[in-house]
Order: structure tokens, then C-alpha cells, then sequence
């Protein structure tokens, strides 16, 4: 386990001049996504677990990227501040850098943003050896790239992460969800979709178990006003999950925890339109969709369905739905070859142009995106 920077440059440096592949993780916790890397060096960047600087009133936070989300969250909490990204942990082992890798973001995307929208620097090692630096206070990358948005998502095939700037924001006072009841999922989107344009706090639109949920958050009487103006709007039959009920059911959206599949199903991520969301799920139907939510107004769909589908009719059923899907691992011995939908060819080689330019050697996460 490396404990600063100086030691990961070190470790990449000896990687260069021995030609010896990386294998890029920290706390593990989202190895069910992407394909196995091949590299069996490991390269551990958990022990990188460091608060840099916090400043509250300028709402910015420079953390190492092996401190563990928790410790992120409760630090924040703290000060009335909140990733409001809303990170997805999976895992008690979860890292901030975990989330950056992967580009994860929670139920509230649809309405804050990316994560990728709220990391304004990052601290790196690239394929020479170098320590780099990207965004935050500096004036101009290194390597004429927008090198924290080009992080995000890269899933370590581009070099190790040793720091991170956020920006982070003020946390809600109060949340409420309205849960209408017996909506298809049509007609859930069709609410979602009318929903997301309004002037309103709505900070979550989702649909699981023939439920619409619709998070609204902010100052206590704002929220009670604005759920009572949606209960008239929506009528049907209806439910009230307050503040620590409200903050709860999100929380196990986040964490996919009505979702996690049994011995002999699979989880898989599809992102599409939200216009297509219904569509997609009633196409998904034949392939045994077994579970299934619809998350971001519509934009995320998430459906457990049998291991024997093939993936590479569901990665084509997401493309014919101008989406992209992503299968998670059923186990650590599931190779996953065939974790994401197969690129549009100008965007392969945009990909493959960032990877010789950040990576020419190689050595970084192999495999881990493509073969």
C-alpha cells in the first residue's frame, strides 16, 4: 500500500523501465464494472487516503484519492455541505477516487450535474512518470487537455489519481418525496419528463415498483409548499415519505439495494433519452427482465436479468435505443468481456488517440475498457 504521491510516481517509474503492466484500484469496491484488467502488478492506491484542505466558505474540498467516500460525506456533513452528486458507494471500501474512475453519480445528476461537473482539479501520474496537474488553480493544463473531465470515467487506463479538488454545496435542510402509486412506466416517464422542466427544488424523479417517487428538497416551507402544489397536480392514489423516510429510500435507490441480483442474474446499467426509458424497459421484457428501476427523470435504467442473456443483443438493444450499457460482474470470476457497449467509431479512436497520449507505453489498468 503507497502512502504518498512520490511513491506511486516511484512505482510507476520502476513499471516503465521493467515494461510491467499496472493493475489500478483502491477499495475494490467497483470491480464488478468494466472488463479485468490484465496487468497482476498491483498498484494500491487505498493507503493515499489523505484530507489535503477544506474550505467551507469557499465551498472547496482537495482530497487524496483513497479517502473513503464516508469519511468524504461525514466531513461535509459536518459543515452542512454535501457531494451533490450524490456518489453511489457499493461498498463500505468505497474511495473518492472509485467514484472519479467511474464517473458515478447518484439520483440528483438529472438536476446538479455530472460528477464530472463538480471536480475542478486533479493531481495525477501519466505514462512518462510525470506528476501533473489539471484544473483547480492552475491556469493551464499541462497537456492541453481538460485533464479533470477527461479523468472522469477513464476507469485508471490513463494513470493513477494522487489528488482531487471538488467544488461541494450547501446540504438541503429538508426533504420530502411524494409517491404516487399504479403508474405504467410510460406514464411514469411521461410525469418524470413534464416534471424535470418545472421551476421547482425536485431533486430526484424515479420509478421502481410501479411507484413515481419525486424528491423535492431545500428550506421546510419551500418543500411543503411545492409537495402540496404536486399533490394537487397529480392526484391518484398517494404517499408522503418525510424527511428521514425521504432520505432513506434514496439513499437504498443510490445503493441499488431493491436491485442486487441473485445467483444466476446479472445487473446491467443502461443509459438512454429519457424518451426511449419505457421503451427500452418493454424491449429489455423478452431478454427476461426480472428487476428493474428508472432513475435521472428517465436518463437511467437499471435492470437485473438472467445471466444467460447475451450481452452483446442487450448491448445492441441500448444502441438502438441511442443509449450505452454497461454489465456489471456476477462474480469475481465472471470475466465480463463484453462490460460496455461498443463504441461509435469516431469516439473509439478519440479514445484510443487520449489513451496513446496519456499511456503510450501501456501500462495502466490493461484491458480494463477493451481488449
Amino acid at each position: 500500500m503507497l502512502t504518498t504521491a512520490e511513491a506511486v510516481q516511484e512505482q510507476v517509474r520502476r513499471a516503465l523501465e521493467q515494461r510491467t503492466p499496472l493493475r489500478i484500484f483502491a477499495g475494490g469496491t467497483k470491480d464488478r464494472l468494466g472488463r479485468p484488467a490484465t496487468a497482476l502488478t498491483p498498484l494500491d492506491l487505498s493507503g493515499l487516503e489523505q484530507l489535503v484542505s477544506y474550505e467551507p466558505r469557499e465551498l472547496i474540498l482537495v482530497v487524496q484519492p483513497g479517502m473513503k467516500l464516508r469519511a468524504v460525506e461525514e466531513l461535509l456533513a459536518g459543515e452542512n455541505q454535501h457531494l451533490a452528486f450524490e456518489p453511489p458507494h457499493w461498498g463500505e471500501a468505497a474511495t473518492i477516487g472509485g467514484a472519479v474512475a467511474c464517473n458515478l453519480s447518484g439520483p440528483r445528476r438529472f438536476r446538479a450535474g455530472a460528477l464530472r461537473d463538480f471536480i475542478l482539479g486533479i493531481e495525477m501520474i501519466d505514462g512518462g512518470g510525470r506528476r501533473i496537474c489539471g484544473g483547480g488553480k492552475v491556469v493551464k493544463n499541462v497537456t492541453g487537455y481538460d485533464l479533470p473531465r477527461t479523468l472522469c470515467g477513464s476507469f485508471g487506463t490513463l494513470g493513477p489519481l494522487t489528488e482531487l479538488c471538488f467544488k461541494v454545496w450547501p446540504r438541503p435542510a429538508a426533504s420530502q418525496t411524494l409517491v404516487v402509486h399504479g403508474l405504467s412506466a410510460a406514464a411514469a416517464v411521461a410525469q418524470m419528463t413534464g416534471l424535470a422542466g418545472r421551476p421547482w427544488e425536485i431533486t430526484g424523479l424515479a420509478y421502481a415498483c410501479a411507484r413515481l417517487l419525486i424528491r423535492v428538497e431545500g428550506p421546510e416551507p419551500a418543500v411543503a409548499a411545492q409537495v402540496g402544489q404536486l399533490q394537487g397536480l397529480l392526484g391518484g392514489e398517494q404517499e408522503l415519505l418525510e424527511d428521514a423516510s425521504s432520505r432513506t429510500f434514496w439513499r437504498e435507490l443510490r445503493e441499488l439495494e431493491p436491485l442486487q441480483p441473485e445467483p444466476g442474474e446479472v445487473l446491467w446499467r443502461f443509459s438512454q433519452p429519457p424518451a426511449e426509458a419505457a421503451r427500452l424497459q418493454q424491449a429489455l421484457k423478452p431478454h427476461g427482465l426480472r428487476r428493474y428501476a428508472i432513475d435521472w427523470s428517465g436518463g437511467l435504467l437499471w435492470g437485473v436479468l438472467p445471466a444467460t442473456a447475451p450481452a452483446a443483443d442487450l448491448h445492441q438493444l441500448a444502441l438502438v435505443h441511442q443509449g450505452l450499457a454497461w454489465r456489471f460482474a456476477a462474480s469475481p470470476e465472471d470475466p465480463n468481456e463484453e462490460a460496455f457497449s461498443p463504441l461509435y467509431p469516431g469516439l473509439a479512436r478519440l479514445n484510443q488517440q487520449l489513451k496513446n497520449a496519456f499511456d503510450p507505453h501501456g501500462i495502466f489498468n490493461p484491458g480494463r475498457m477493451a481488449a
